[in-house]
């Protein structure tokens, strides 16, 4: 494993990048008491209740709303609107309140930000009642929860249920909101949060520079250190490169180790390839928020709760092929799919992807494996494909160029080529393959693409001297970086994890303009959803421009 110095050790490379070199300044939430077990064990049947909606008999919640509307366990789990945070956020147009224990018990409010709200003249102003009743003790939200009132006997809106709530649970219940997001989370300390990038193994040293590049940049902007004489909301932000060195069943130990040395708030981006599954479980372990990363493959199709995704990488193409043969089938009288990839990494996880998509469409699958190291054993694996063939190539660009100088593309009715894998409109194919083939496409048109990034990208980087390199890689670790500020700023100094988590799902909620630099036509979250782009185009090559890729199919949904 690689040290910060370069030599061989028995820790991993774990460094701050100095964008914030003050000390810290202030002193953040002191530790809690230990508990007992007794007080634990009613914390944890407390957030049953809250997240899950299962009472301490193992029977479902219950909850009534006016008019006797009843409904049960989940559906009426007090996390369904006021979020696992117990922050809120809203429900269509109505504002959802925070039930996190400072806000319950104390009444605490946002910090201000520094703003005065304007006020239109002559217009009288009245908050809402959550924000300016006092605050609860056991008795009045017991009452609160059961009858649905305030202690000043304000009634609940209609979407608040009732709920039928013995003694026993009402006080775990009360016990699991007392110490609800009481406190920052780890990485958050004063005036100075903490966040780390992860950057895998085998990443080529240039791309690797000029990712960390923006990062840099972008937290030298928007969150120096603060001076003593700063606004007391103003926060400074630190980065940690965490460099892993290894085979992936090590990464897990090494990013706890680097996690031990000093806890982050969240992971920004990130950088790797075929492998991120080791990170995106670290991230679920630790319940870090992680947000998106540069991966070519995600580490689980779902995510997990707390790692989001642009896209799903070879995993969504493969599933926009499948619609796309499927689509085709009827007029084209496709008969068999025939896909090459490698043995192992992102190519093989792509044509197992493709091989259950097409379970139970009636289109067999055939896998034909490339051995030899300069892909020159490719040509072979094109015997016997005829027109009522697909052929899929889930290649890199060095395969690609050993195969399309080797032969001449087959007589196969669709030929369709990773634009992942194969470098999009610079893929290495020889120009009859460029006539033949069809591209899975999951980025912005390049002609849309190009105007958003001399906007939104170029000119942002000249301003900082930084070199135009990778510039979706630029521009989507920009876009992360953007996201996470925004998120940041949205919390308002409550700095809880899920809370962040909470903001990203919700996008667009906010966020303004956050994603703009990013390589992908669409940019949309919602609760549950974990990857902000959801299909792909199929592309060809100009007829008359050969650099050039137009589109033949529209956005395609799986």
């Amino acid at each position: 494993m690689r040290r910060g110095d370069g030599r061989t050790g028995a820790s991993p490379r774990c460094f701050v990048l100095a964008t914030a070199l003050a000390a810290l300044i202030g002193a953040g939430s002191a530790a809690g008491e230990e508990i007992g077990t007794d007080a634990a064990a009613l914390v944890e049947s407390g957030r049953r209740i809250y997240e899950e909606g299962v009472l301490s008999s193992g029977e479902p919640l219950v909850g009534v709303r006016p008019g006797g509307l009843e409904a049960f366990g989940r559906e009426v789990a007090c996390a369904l609107c006021h979020q696992r945070s117990g922050l809120g956020l809203t429900e269509g147009a109505v504002p959802v309140p925070p039930v996190s224990g400072p806000a319950l018990f104390r009444n605490e409010q946002p910090v201000t930000l520094g703003r005065t709200p304007l006020r239109a003249p002559g217009m009288q102003f009245r908050d809402y009642h959550f924000r300016t009743r006092p605050p609860y003790d056991d008795a009045s939200l017991a009452r609160a929860i059961r009858d649905g009132v305030s202690p000043t006997g304000h009634p609940f809106n209609y979407l608040m249920p009732r709920y039928l709530l013995s003694d026993r649970d009402t006080q775990a219940l009360l016990a699991y909101l007392r110490q609800l997001s009481d406190r920052p989370s780890a990485g958050v300390e004063g005036r100075m949060a903490d966040f780390a990038t992860v950057v895998a193994p085998g990443m080529d040293p240039q791309r690797r520079e000029s990712y960390l590049g923006v990062l840099r940049a972008c937290f030298a902007d928007r969150h120096p250190a603060p001076e003593p004489d700063d606004p007391p909301w103003l926060q400074g932000w630190r980065l940690h490169v965490w460099d892993l060195d290894g085979p992936p069943e090590t990464w897990g130990r090494q990013l706890q180790e680097c996690y031990a040395q000093q806890p982050v708030f969240a992971l920004v981006s990130g950088l790797g390839g075929d492998v991120w599954s080791p990170v995106e479980q670290f991230c679920a372990q630790n319940r870090i928020p992680c947000l998106f990363p540069n991966v070519e493959v995600p580490g689980s199709p779902d995510g997990g709760r707390y790692s989001f995704h642009f896209y799903k990488g070879v995993l969504l193409e493969a599933q926009v092929a499948a619609r796309y043969l499927k689509d085709r089938r009827a007029h084209q009288g496709i008969s068999r799919v025939v896909q090459i990839s490698r043995r192992e990494g992102s190519g093989a996880r792509a044509a197992d992807a493709l091989r259950e998509a097409l379970q139970g469409s009636g289109i067999p699958v055939e896998d034909r494996r490339l051995t030899v190291a300069d892909g020159t054993d490719a040509a072979g694996l094109l015997d016997g494909l005829t027109a009522a063939d697909a052929l899929v190539l889930w290649l890199r660009e060095a395969d690609l160029a050993a195969l399309s100088t080797t032969v001449e593309p087959p007589p196969a009715g669709v030929v369709l080529v990773s634009g992942v894998l194969g470098g999009q409109e610079k893929a290495p194919l020889a120009d009859p393959w460029k006539r033949a083939a069809l591209m899975v496409y999951p980025f912005d048109p390049p002609f849309r693409w190009e105007r958003r990034m001399a906007y939104n990208l170029r000119t942002w980087l000249g301003e900082r001297g930084l070199p135009r390199a990778d510039e979706r890689l630029q521009g989507n670790t920009l876009t992360a970086c953007n996201l996470l500020s925004e998120g940041m700023l949205r919390m308002r100094g409550r700095y809880q994890r899920d809370y962040l988590v909470e903001w990203t799902e919700n996008y667009p909620t906010g966020m303004g303009n956050a994603p703009a630099p990013q390589a992908f036509p669409r940019f949309s979250l919602g609760p549950g959803q974990r990857f902000s782009s959801k299909g792909a185009y199929i592309a060809r090559f100009s007829p008359t421009d050969p650099g050039r890729l137009e589109r033949v199919e529209d956005w395609i949904v799986p």
